[in-house]
């Protein structure tokens, strides 16, 4: 079968071209994408090459359906709306069993988006897929520009644990791109309701001000507001140093953001914590969150772009200051076509 897919071929090179799909094995699933998030390591990758190399089909939030199944898959059928995992680890290593599968080092190579094909394409074959994790069936349909932000509401579960936050907490959060949209939503879900976000662009601050949470412009938070801990989601060195003088002593600052160079770092009481990707867990809560209704950021997918436009998609996501999350719809006719 052929399908066509946006093909990466180097920086701010994507080419769109039909590809062969892989015969269907007997623990395989195939299936067709409704829609693909753009992420901002996504951005990286197109703009500098990060993490992918020529030939790679990009994209991993997915929201699909089912094609066909092999024969061994079980409690999956043609037909069902799925949540993906992108994430695919080893299940071996030190990390994996002692519960930070987060950090296998075998993902490289094996997720959808870095190494396997991604989202960015009409059909993904998934193989050797274990049902309830690699894809997660969703009962009672949702639009897919629901279902699109499990993968990073899953990030974003995985960096608010390990804040632990309580009713009484306050949280400080540094950037509205999608992952802290994320943290946001994850962080009113466990109870928390003094937060601020810092964040420079006006149309994602009119989407935390929607979710009932105070955003505010670099520079305008008080000098006599503290909070009991933060997350940054920016990655800029100045944006992390600044916030430190923000918390409270003995709280903590989670790192999320992807940034370069070095983050000085006053002398202070405050603890610094690393966040990267999630746990198999953690997708499934984040899965949950979504169906449930709990956590619902579809709204937020202001821009969709269809197969062949997705490089605009991608330089949209940084220049246009209308959009918010832009979303690849593969079977979509091309809008300038």
């Amino acid at each position: 079968m052929i399908v066509r897919a946006a093909i990466y071929q180097g920086p701010k090179q994507i080419e769109i071209r039909e590809v062969q799909m892989p015969e269907l094995g007997h623990s395989d699933v195939l299936v067709e994408v409704e829609a693909c998030g753009v992420c901002g390591s996504d951005i990286g990758s197109y703009n500098f090459g990060h993490y992918v190399e020529p030939g790679q089909i990009m994209g991993h939030e997915i929201s699909a359906h089912v094609v066909a199944v092999g024969n061994k898959i079980r409690d999956l059928e043609v037909g069902n709306q799925v949540a993906i995992r992108p994430m695919r680890t080893c299940g071996e290593c030190g990390y994996c069993t002692s519960g930070h599968s987060n950090l296998c080092g075998a993902t490289v190579g094996r997720s959808l988006g870095y190494g396997l094909r991604g989202g960015f394409a009409e059909q993904i074959l998934l193989s050797d897929v274990v049902v309830g994790a690699d894809v997660i069936a969703i009962v009672d349909a949702l639009p897919a520009t629901e279902l699109l932000w499990a993968e990073p509401l899953a990030v974003a579960v995985h960096a608010v644990g390990l804040l632990s936050p309580s009713t009484g907490d306050s949280l400080l959060v540094l950037g509205a791109g999608s992952v802290g949209l994320c943290v946001v939503a994850v962080a009113l879900a466990a109870g928390v309701a003094d937060i601020v976000v810092v964040e420079p662009r006006e149309q994602r601050r009119n989407a935390v001000a929607s979710m009932g949470v105070r955003a505010v412009n670099p520079g305008e938070i008080g000098s006599d507001e503290l909070f009991t801990g933060a997350v940054d989601t920016s990655g800029v060195s100045q944006v992390i140093s600044d916030a430190v003088g923000r918390l409270r002593l003995g709280s903590r600052l989670v790192l999320l953001g992807l940034g370069e160079g070095p983050v000085v770092w006053p002398v202070r009481g405050a603890q610094l914590t690393g966040s990267f990707a999630y746990t198999d867990s953690d997708f499934r809560v984040a899965v949950d969150h979504i169906v449930s209704g709990r956590i619902r950021l579809g709204r937020f997918v202001t821009h969709q772009f269809s197969l062949g436009e997705t490089a605009d998609a991608m330089v949209a996501s940084t220049v246009d200051p209308s959009l918010v999350k832009a979303a690849i719809v593969p079977r979509m006719s091309n809008v300038n076509s």
